[in-house]
């Protein structure tokens, strides 16, 4: 292994390289437990005359070649390469807990913050990608963070030509930016990774959605005088420019309103009523929430069918329910 980062410290004819060690197998070899990848990678290949990625691609569909090359150049066989469903997801938690670090001076690092009480998903984290460090930062705050050199490489090809946020995009560019002036610095060099201003659409077929609503979605369910109750489901956005993302959740459920907030450029995406939010169902099955809102989803879809049973209209039902909905977004115990 340590061969190959030497080599590739000091080579940047990728033609011969990949010929000498046949690297081109890598994406398929270890996407085997991911039909998504397999398909998504059909549809790209490494051309034999120059050994760069076809540009037979959409700017509309997630695009892993490049990254999942290199992941397997510098981890080889001691590292399972992450799933397309974990990347996707990944992408669109960090696009709402995330930062792209530059320093005043220069540094850069790459950040997830979450509440201790969840710091299980930056352990699992750190454990898919076998990069960073899970840092404690008072009694409440944890953070996953990146900043040796490779990591950082790893995630500017992850997140190259795969942001959907227009906000996100632009805070990436600078790091980018960052990181190329820093790459070829040192003993261990990276060639730099050339900026990608277009955006990726997400569907229900990749995990982006669960991972943005690990970040900033809710769900919501109270139950309130004699017979009535209010089920839903919000996702709120800031700035005019990320208003799209939240037109697109409109589209890709067919369900849904977007309303404006109280407060100033705020908008948020509401799904309401039985018949609307388990429209929801399918996706969040199918690709499931990794934070504690999982907890949410599952007390959340169990009121759902009580509601659904018509429970709440049992007065020795009622306060039960009361309680179990008091809970959908308390579940850190």
């Amino acid at each position: 292994m340590l061969i190959l980062v030497l080599l590739y410290n000091n080579c940047y004819n990728y033609q011969s390289f990949f010929e000498k060690w046949n690297l081109c197998n890598f994406i398929n070899e270890n996407n085997e437990n991911s039909l998504n990848a397999n398909e998504y990678l059909s549809k790209t290949k490494v051309t034999s005359s120059n050994y760069v990625l076809n540009s037979n691609y959409s700017n509309n569909i997630f695009y892993f070649n490049e990254f999942n090359i290199q992941y397997k150049l510098l981890f080889g066989n001691s590292k399972e390469l992450p799933d397309f469903k974990f990347l996707t997801w990944f992408i669109g938690f960090v696009e709402g807990d995330g930062s792209f670090i530059v320093a005043k001076r220069g540094d850069i690092s790459f950040v997830i913050t979450q509440d201790s009480r969840d710091i299980q998903v930056l352990n699992m984290i750190q454990d898919v990608l076998g990069f960073g460090k899970i840092i404690k930062q008072g009694q409440s705050t944890s953070r996953y963070v990146v900043q040796d050199k490779k990591g950082l490489y790893l995630i500017c090809l992850l997140f190259n030509k795969n942001i959907v946020t227009p906000q996100k995009l632009k805070s990436f560019e600078k790091f980018l930016s960052a990181f190329n002036a820093y790459a070829s610095k040192g003993t261990l060099r990276f060639k730099p990774v050339n900026f990608s201003n277009s955006v990726v659409k997400p569907t229900l077929k990749d995990a982006w959605l669960a991972g943005f609503t690990d970040s900033e979605g809710c769900f919501c369910v109270s139950i309130y005088g004699l017979y009535r109750y209010n089920i839903l489901f919000d996702l709120a956005q800031k700035g005019e420019e990320n208003k799209e993302i939240l037109e697109l959740f409109v589209t890709l459920f067919n369900v849904g309103k977007i309303y404006k907030h109280s407060n100033k450029f705020t908008y948020y995406y509401r799904v309401n009523g039985l018949s609307d939010t388990a429209k929801l169902f399918n996706y969040f099955n199918t690709y499931e929430l990794r934070t504690k809102k999982l907890k949410s989803y599952i007390l959340w879809k169990e009121l759902h069918k009580k509601i659904n049973d018509k429970q709440h209209l049992d007065l020795t039902l009622r306060y039960s329910l009361k309680l179990l909905a008091s809970k959908v977004n308390n579940t850190w115990n």
